[in-house]
């Protein structure tokens, strides 16, 4: 008695609503919660540093306030950094230059090496800085990875390479992008019940040995950047600000689950006082989502303030306002120069830049295809500045992925990257030109309009 017939127009109007209203729930919520988690692009403010931001003196005291709470998780990455110092900048284009010197000071390691890394997997390359590993743990180093489980694939192809560093006694964590989620050190982890790392890739690459050498750059330990197929530039560090590269090492793998002793005597080893502090005034930037985007505001202010040159290598360089803003630049009279690859690894990216030739082209901006290679660096150079790391110029990089860079306001180390990278490439490279044909400027047109999501 009293129940609705399926078959009754009551009943069939209740049926009728119920799955699309449902269905309807159910994008939405997903949509939100991507929208939030993932594509929502927050700036805080974060550049320039706050007065309470960490010095390279209290990275270490700042390190153990985070790594000893029981609790830390990705949420908590995007530490601000106030200004230190470097006693050498050394850029290093092409991984048959820098392969062998970061092999080279892993082997003459003695304390500690410490992995950030987007992409290491097996390979020639891969497997000599295994090795290299290995042995180091094999003579008392200690030897902390964090790969990105998209760029590293440690589950699939690299599961063998890694699961002989952790039977070695390396101590790997994972960054997962996309679910399922698990913390912990590899292979034996736990399931994490959340969705705080998802879209979020881990794309930085670091490199730090004893607290004392630090490499930062866009290269990752594999093949195709020994082999010339994509172009990239490492730079090798010393001095007072390495000490800040490592707290934002330790704190991403305690992040992620890996077992660290939040005591300062503990943790004072990894921290060394400098035998050279440095004289180059130096900061590390970054981006983590919705609490960093100091790269991208230290970036903006670069680009305002520039009076006699911008010099600009990225691979996806897709933000429309930061073509708006060198092209600014050069109608105030800045020399800008854009260094691009030929044929980009990314169709896509290529297209919504070429959009932009020609308004640049017209600006006066020097837009040069560098041949053969994928051109991988991401280098900013602005009069006597320049800011250098993991960071890409589009939104993804921008807002969404972990990123780092180091600024470094030195006239000697700008005119290095100028003897090293722009000069030599820009002499084998050919001017960019705005395409002509109707398909091709159509094809770019929708590329850019998508800009938001790359």
């Amino acid at each position: 008695m009293g129940t609705v017939s399926v078959n009754s127009p009551r009943g069939f109007r209740r049926s009728r609503w119920r799955t699309p209203l449902a269905l309807a729930l159910v994008i939405g919520g997903t949509w939100t919660a991507l929208w939030w988690g993932v594509l929502r692009m927050a700036e805080p403010p974060s550049w320039p540093p706050a007065t309470t931001a960490v010095t390279a003196d209290g990275a270490l005291r700042a390190t153990a306030d985070i790594v000893s709470r029981d609790d830390v998780t990705v949420s908590d990455l995007g530490t601000q950094f106030a200004w230190s110092t470097a006693a050498t900048v050394d850029p290093l284009p092409e991984g048959r230059r820098f392969f062998p010197r970061m092999l080279d000071d892993i082997r003459a390691a003695r304390g500690s090496v410490h992995i950030l890394q987007f992409g290491f997997t097996p390979g020639e390359v891969g497997d000599e800085f295994a090795g290299a590993l290995e042995a180091a743990v094999g003579r008392g180093v200690e030897v902390r990875l964090v790969v990105d489980s998209y760029g590293s694939r440690p589950s699939q192809n690299a599961d063998a390479m890694y699961d002989d560093l952790a039977a070695a006694g390396a101590q790997i964590v994972v960054n997962d992008v996309l679910p399922p989620f698990e913390t912990g050190l590899w292979p034996d982890r736990d399931l994490e019940w959340s969705l705080r790392q998802v879209g979020h890739y881990e794309h930085r690459k670091l490199l730090l040995v004893d607290g004392r050498v630090a490499y930062i750059g866009g290269a990752g330990i594999e093949d195709h950047f020994a082999n010339g197929r994509f172009h990239d530039v490492m730079t090798r560090l010393t001095g007072n600000v390495v000490r800040q590269l490592q707290l934002a090492f330790l704190t991403t793998f305690r992040a992620h689950g890996g077992p660290l002793d939040g005591d300062v005597a503990a943790l004072a080893p990894y921290f060394p006082e400098p035998g050279d502090r440095g004289d180059k005034p130096a900061c590390v930037v970054g981006t983590a989502h919705a609490r960093d985007v100091s790269a991208l505001q230290a970036s903006r202010q670069l680009i305002d303030d520039a009076r006699r040159r911008i010099d600009i290598t990225n691979l996806y360089f897709t933000e429309d306002e930061f073509v708006d803003r060198i092209i600014a630049a050069a109608g105030r009279g800045v020399k800008v120069r854009l260094l691009v690859a030929r044929g980009s690894n990314s169709a896509i990216h290529s297209a919504a830049l070429r959009h932009h030739y020609g308004r640049m082209l017209d600006a006066g901006i020097e837009i040069w295809e560098y041949p053969d290679a994928v051109v991988h660096g991401k280098v900013l150079v602005v009069d006597g500045t320049v800011l250098f790391g993991t960071v890409n110029l589009d939104a993804w990089s921008l807002y969404r992925a972990y990123e780092v860079g180091v600024v470094v306001a030195d006239d000697q180390a700008a005119d290095l990257f100028e003897q090293r990278l722009f000069g030599p490439d820009i002499a084998v490279s050919r001017p960019g030109e705005a395409p002509t044909d109707l398909w091709t400027r159509l094809v770019d047109w929708g590329a850019d309009k998508l800009s938001y999501f790359l």
